[in-house]
């Protein structure tokens, strides 16, 4: 279950920066900043689902 919610975390953090790149050519950097931490922010949370997994892989 975490590496499907990891996996699906991932999948946001690549649309939130095509979003970021679209507002940016928009000229809306209001928007890309958003975007660019919110991508930063699911990266993060996805790392450390990752770390969560793989430390409950070693106690098994």
């Amino acid at each position: 279950m975490i590496r499907l919610a990891s996996a699906g975390l991932w999948l946001g953090v690549g649309l939130a920066k095509i979003a970021a790149l679209v507002w940016l050519i928009d000229e809306r950097w209001q928007l890309a900043l958003l975007a660019l931490v919110a991508a930063w922010s699911m990266a993060g949370i996805a790392l450390w689902l990752r770390a969560l997994r793989l430390r409950g892989l070693r106690r098994a």
